[in-house]
């Protein structure tokens, strides 16, 4: 049968030619006709078909005939189920429940009963206990019905019976439990007396090997107070026994067999050898051993027990403080330390033999697995502690260093180098200086040699160690030098701002220091030859900071002692000359005070400063010192003739003096640059004008050189009165 596309076929019937036009009577007959072609089309498919259609629609006939009869067969059944079963079913129903409900109650009062009898049982049992005098099984027994009293099943709780049985058996267990710890404190026993000079810890055990000391045991641990009370016992000897043997000059003595005394002797910065604690710790734990050991529930042991309390932390305040103090500082004492810990390695043994240490080897020796960091940080610490007691002790304690004279080159046999090589030796030669290799002769504390004794042993020791040591201890070594820029002038501050003694000796200690720190740095590495180094190694840096430090503190100094010189001058009659025709005695007096001043500097620098740097120094001093006097006369707008008088005289007294000030009197002329001006001024004020227009010798005499041209025509003002010859004069001072 071909495929009918219906909308094919209206489609033809309806798009005629004359589709406009037409109406439903002209496409009725078209559509019928369409409609009996294909009926055709289906008969004749049907008729070529394989398939029987007239029997499969006969059998579907039966067997929609056969399902109606059935339906309505179960309709019968559904009726009679619900007139005549369901009935029976809620009658079996309704007699269910209530044997159900009947059930609950009867379980519900068999519970009841068994609680109340599980009670007097767990009763029955704390009584036979008692009577057997068994801790152990009164404590079960109560402890038991403690615990079933909490979970009691429905409705016993509401009985007035679950009470009075929870009450009493609350406090049955409390009486035993306060008569178990009676005992405990009958069987361990502490006291400890503290005193001002001393602490006395008596420890008194009485645990022995019998069946009451197993019943009191077995009792505590059977309800959960055993360890709790051994805990409490293992603290006390952790913080009251243990920490103060280590930590202090200690006795241990055994009174008897169950009895045993530690007195703790105070004493202020003690703390015992290793040995002597070690020895007290074997006194303390072998009559521990002989009391503690008492095994209970087969297997466990008191002793057991407190080294698992406290073995850790035991180990860790025993290394802490005691052992990591016999870690020695210097590498020779390290080498023989085996002995020490050989010791250590026994004393451990011990006490896993008495049991305190478990047995996965709880070790004391592992601090020995870092041993270099630790000698690294002790040696570090011990070195850095002993500078910075010598940093604090006297500066004043002086000693002589260096050379007087630079020695002359020694003429060696010069080795053959290639041209460039040559060039660039000379070149190093001419350019550094031959005096960066020596000191120059002068007084330096004794603590600064002593502190670079203590720096080179230092640099040995490192030289001998691992790489982790050997940078630890050059970088100590560094800080040694910054810790002397922070220390010294800080604990020495009141005798650096008043005795100059200790400031001349303090800015040589620094320099000094410098100085070996310049080569300090290649010494080290001419030592570390052929070891590799990660860090860089050198003190130059350190050299200026050390020389700045030494310089500071001198200027310092160098501006009191000024102040003090102008303060004299200032405080008497010549700061104000302008206002006074006459000088009075405390003129000259301030002039003689200032130069008792200087020359009680010289006492006490000469021989401690450098020669060149003593006579710079005082040249400094005192060419301030000729300044302000000539500066007080300059300035001035009239002077009398008496006062110029007295001027003079005070001056000269200066020129007599001041030579005397310095080593050789021929360096006042070659270091102080106003001495030939206050000569000059010495000569004006006593001088004519034609002696002063002799000395003047028009713009090229000694006047001409040391005074400028306003001070000399302002001193001829104040000195002269206004004559012909003195306009003369001026009139040439141009």
């Amino acid at each position: 049968m071909a495929d009918c596309n219906v909308d094919v076929i209206l489609k033809n019937i309806f798009d005629s030619k004359d589709s406009n036009n037409w109406t439903p009577s002209d496409k009725i007959p078209l559509v019928i006709k369409e409609i009996e072609e294909i009926k055709n089309d289906i008969n004749s498919f049907l008729s070529n078909s394989d398939y029987d259609i007239a029997t499969i629609l006969k059998e579907g006939s039966e067997i929609y005939a056969d399902s109606k009869a059935l339906v309505e067969e179960m309709e019968l059944c559904r009726q009679e189920i619900e007139q005549e079963t369901m009935a029976e079913i809620l009658k079996s129903i309704e007699k269910h429940d209530q044997l159900v409900k009947e059930l609950q109650s009867v379980n519900f009062a068999i519970d009841i009963v068994y609680d109340v009898t599980q009670c007097g049982k767990y009763v029955k049992e704390f009584d036979e206990g008692r009577e057997a005098q068994s801790f152990t099984r009164a404590i079960e027994a109560v402890y038991d019905l403690v615990q079933y009293v909490e979970m009691p099943v429905e409705g016993f709780k509401y009985l007035e019976l679950y009470t009075n049985t929870k009450n009493t058996a609350q406090l049955i267990l409390n009486n035993l439990l306060h008569d178990l710890y009676a005992e405990w404190d009958r069987l361990v026993n502490y006291i400890v007396r503290t005193g001002p000079r001393k602490t006395i810890i008596t420890i008194t055990l009485n645990l022995e090997d019998t069946i009451i000391v197993n019943d009191v045991l077995n009792a505590l641990d059977r309800s959960k107070k055993l360890t709790e009370k051994v805990s409490e016992f293992a603290q006390f000897l952790l913080k009251d026994v243990i920490t103060p043997i280590i930590n202090n000059d200690c006795t241990v003595y055994a009174e008897t067999e169950v009895l045993m005394t530690v007195t703790v002797n105070h004493k202020q910065n003690f703390k015992p050898p290793y040995d002597a604690v070690i020895a007290n710790l074997r006194l303390l734990f072998h009559y521990l051993s002989n009391k503690l050991n008492v095994e209970f529930n087969g297997v466990n042991t008191i002793m057991k027990m407190v080294g698992q309390e406290i073995c850790h932390a035991f180990r860790d305040v025993l290394v802490k403080d005691c052992l990591i103090d016999t870690i020695p500082n210097n590498i020779n004492e390290l080498q023989s330390y085996g002995r020490i810990t050989s010791e250590i390695q026994d004393f451990q043994l011990f006490l896993t033999l008495v049991k305190f240490f478990p047995d996965e080897k709880l070790s004391i020796l592992n601090y020995i697995n870092d041993i270099d960091v630790l000698f690294a940080s002790k040696s570090c610490q011990y070195f850095l502690e002993t500078a910075r007691a010598i940093m604090f002790k006297d500066l004043s304690i002086s000693m002589s260093i260096g050379v007087e004279n630079i020695p002359e080159a020694n003429v060696e046999p010069k080795a053959t180098f290639d041209a460039h090589v040559e060039g660039a030796l000379k070149i190093l030669d001419e350019t550094i200086p031959r005096s960066l290799f020596y000191f120059p002769r002068c007084m330096i504390s004794k603590t600064t040699q002593e502190l670079l004794d203590l720096v080179y042993m230092m640099m040995e020791q490192a030289v001998q160690c691992s790489d982790v040591v050997s940078k630890k201890l050059y970088n100590t070594t560094r800080l040694v030098f910054e810790l002397y820029d922070a220390v010294v002038p800080y604990h020495h501050e009141n005798y650096l701002q008043t005795i100059p003694q200790y400031v001349a000796l303090f800015h040589n200690n620094c320099m000094y220091l410098a100085h070996n720190l310049q080569t300090f740095g290649d010494k080290w590495l001419i030592l570390m030859e052929g070891r590799e180094l990660d860090y860089p190694i050198s003190f130059v840096d350190l050299v200026q900071k050390l020389r700045d430090l030494g310089y500071k503190h001198l200027t310092l100094h160098m501006q009191q002692q000024r102040k003090q010189i102008l303060d004299n001058i200032r405080s008497s009659d010549l700061n104000c000359i302008v206002v006074k025709d006459v000088l009075s005695d405390n003129a000259e007096a301030a002039v003689r005070q200032c130069l008792r001043q200087l020359q009680l500097l010289k006492n006490v620098w000469i021989g401690v400063f450098p020669g060149n740097v003593f006579t710079r120094l005082m040249a400094t001093l005192v060419n301030m010192f000729f300044d302000e006097l000539i500066h007080r006369v300059c300035t001035v707008e009239d002077i009398s003739m008496e006062m110029a008088t007295q001027l003079t005289e005070i001056y000269t007294l200066v020129v007599q003096k001041a030579p005397q000030l310095f080593q050789d009197s021929s360096d006042i002329d070659n270091h102080v640059k106003s001495w030939m001006k206050l000569q000059e001024l010495i000569f004006v004020l006593g001088g004519s004008l034609k002696d002063i227009e002799k000395h003047w010798m028009d713009g090229v005499g000694p006047l001409a050189v040391h005074f400028r041209t306003e001070e000399l025509r302002s001193l001829i003002k104040a000195l002269f009165q206004n004559t012909q010859f003195r306009a003369n004069l001026l009139s040439k001072i141009k």
